[in-house]
Order: structure tokens, then C-alpha cells, then sequence
């Protein structure tokens, strides 16, 4: 027998399937699995990753286990429920963010810090569970590789609107959009989405390096509104002063700054806290998930 953890995000779906000592024996992967984005086609993209899992696999499915990008939001689970029957396989379906936690920490308790285009922050306390951050590009991700570049731009039109001088930080930032002064940069905020936007944190990381301090004042402030956020959890949930935090995400995984920021503003508060960087990936997360369902 084996079991199927499936990852389902903004981009792609991977549905890896794992013996019940937790091998990898099979994995397919399709489109995107955010319902949010269009829930007919995610659908379509997860069963078709399922079934290409499944190709070679000739052994009984004990569960599927499934995190998804969006499943929290709308009416679209009952749909992608009916769908699963054809697997003729017990399931259960959860926010992605849940079996990121699990693959980071293992199936332990503990809060897991996401930043990457969005951020959020997910902790799990025995039976309880609970969310901090992720309210999307509008409404908050502290933290994450938009809203760092968001804050790029603040600093640019400050400078514009004072001194009229720009920083080296702004001027790179002008030069990667192909805009010749401060105000061109509205057709480009407005136009691009949120995931070009976010593409530009390098940009600010090689000014950083450069020794750009509006640069690194940023970075610094993204680690510390992450650790802000984490902490708002950790009282939430009512964790101990030795919780094990786990940490994903290309913000958090690539740019050393906003990783140390963070983790100061944390051990600030909770000096015994351990943190847990780049563990196990969701869909083994999943796994972990279905194996404790199975036993329940």
C-alpha cells in the first residue's frame, strides 16, 4: 500500500506518492491547483497529476492527502470533493500552508514562517491550529518579496518628493523597468502582477550587497515584520518559549538579511526557540499527515 501527498499551488501541482515507510515510488506533476485562479482547470490539474502519479504504481492507495493554494476561500471543495471519487480512495483536504508545516516540522507542533511572493505564517498547537499573515498583496504579506518591493518604490518616491535626488537603490529599480523618472512607475506597479513585481527583490539584494543602506534598512525591516507576525502566533496558539519554528520560502531561504532579522526579533522574545530551515518538502508533509490520519 502507499500513500499520495499533494502539493497544489499558484503554479504547479505535484502529487508524490510515498511506500508506507515514507519512500518515494512514484510522482506527476500538472498545472497550477489554486482553485482561486480558475477552479475548473485546477481540478482538471489535480487529478491529472494524481493519475500520472499512479501510472506505475500497482499497489493498493491507502489516502490521498492533499494541500491546496485557495481551497480555504469560495465554494469550490464540495466540486474538487466529487471529483476525488474517481479515485475510489479515502482523502482529505487541506490549506496548503498545513502540510508545508508538516514537512518542515515533521508532523511536531510548532509555527512554520512562509515568505516568498506572499507571506504567512501557520502554527499548530496539539489540536489547535491557527494562521497569522496571508491576507494577500493587498491587505498585508509583511515581509514577502512583493511587499519588499513595494516598499523599493516607497523609498523612491520619498526621495522624488524631498530631495528630488534618487539612491543607487532607486535607480537600479528605474532602470530595471526601462522608466526614466519616478513617475513612470505607476503604469508599471499598476499593470504588472504581484509575481513580477516580486521578481525584482534581486534587484534590491545586489544594492544591499553593494552597500546600499536603504537597501538593507528593507531587508532588515521585512525579518523583523515576519518575526512580528510569527510572534502574534506563537501568543495566539500559546506555544512554549522552546517552540520549534520551521522557515520556507525564497525570501527566507535565499537572502541571508531578512533570515537574520527575523530570527533576532524572535530570539528577542523567545530565546530558547530553535529554528528549522528547508526540511522536508509539502507533499512529504502531506505524507506525514495521512500517516496520522490512518492511524486515528
Amino acid at each position: 500500500m502507499y500513500i499520495i501527498g499533494v502539493d497544489g499551488g499558484g503554479t504547479k501541482t505535484e502529487a508524490v506518492a510515498y511506500n508506507l515507510q515514507g519512500e518515494e515510488i512514484g510522482r506527476g506533476s500538472s498545472g497550477f491547483g489554486n482553485v482561486l485562479v480558475d477552479a475548473k482547470q485546477a481540478i482538471a490539474n489535480i487529478v491529472e497529476a494524481i493519475t500520472l502519479c499512479q501510472q506505475t504504481l500497482t499497489e493498493k492507495c491507502a489516502y490521498i492527502y492533499l494541500g491546496l493554494a485557495g481551497i480555504e476561500s469560495g465554494s469550490h471543495r464540495a466540486e474538487l470533493e466529487q471529483a476525488l471519487h474517481v479515485f475510489h480512495t479515502p482523502f482529505s483536504i487541506v490549506n496548503d500552508a498545513k502540510i508545508a508545516h508538516a514537512g518542515a516540522l515533521k508532523g511536531s507542533d510548532g509555527i512554520l514562517i512562509i515568505s516568498g511572493t506572499g507571506s504567512i505564517c501557520f502554527g499548530v498547537n496539539g489540536t489547535k491550529e491557527a494562521f497569522t499573515g496571508g491576507w494577500g498583496h493587498l491587505l498585508g504579506d509583511e515581509g514577502s518579496g512583493y511587499r519588499i518591493v513595494i516598499d523599493a518604490f516607497k523609498q523612491l518616491i520619498e526621495e522624488d518628493e524631498t530631495s528630488g535626488i534618487h539612491s543607487s537603490l532607486s535607480k537600479a529599480l528605474l532602470q530595471e523597468i526601462g522608466a526614466q523618472r519616478a513617475n513612470d512607475i505607476k503604469a508599471f506597479i499598476y499593470g504588472a502582477p504581484k509575481g513580477e513585481i516580486a521578481a525584482l527583490v534581486p534587484v534590491i539584494t545586489a544594492q544591499a550587497e553593494k552597500g546600499s543602506i536603504e537597501a538593507q534598512d528593507i531587508l532588515c525591516r521585512a525579518g523583523t515584520e515576519l518575526g512580528a507576525t510569527a510572534m502574534r502566533l506563537h501568543r495566539k496558539l500559546q506555544l512554549p518559549a522552546d517552540v520549534h519554528i520551521g522557515l520556507k520560502g525564497s525570501i527566507l531561504m535565499h537572502i541571508e538579511s531578512v533570515r537574520t532579522a527575523l530570527q533576532a526579533h524572535i530570539h528577542s522574545h523567545l530565546p530558547q526557540a530553535t529554528f528549522v530551515v528547508g526540511e522536508e518538502s509539502a507533499a512529504k508533509g502531506a505524507y506525514y499527515l495521512a500517516v496520522q490520519e490512518l492511524k486515528r
